[in-house]
């Protein structure tokens, strides 16, 4: 099922300026970071902590 993502305006540098972000295949949260972080390098760090 597809979602949209809106990214906060202080993360938008990380995605090309995009206030939403579309992502075909993410059934879960855990799914959508990790498509976001394939896609944005550096989202990743800036949304999870040393935890998770």
């Amino acid at each position: 099922m597809p979602v949209t993502v809106k990214i906060p305006a202080p993360l938008r540098p990380l995605t090309q300026g995009q206030a939403e972000v579309a992502l075909e295949n993410a059934p879960t949260v855990k799914a959508a970071v990790e498509e976001l972080s394939r896609r944005y390098p550096g989202l990743r760090e800036r949304l999870l902590d040393d935890k998770g």
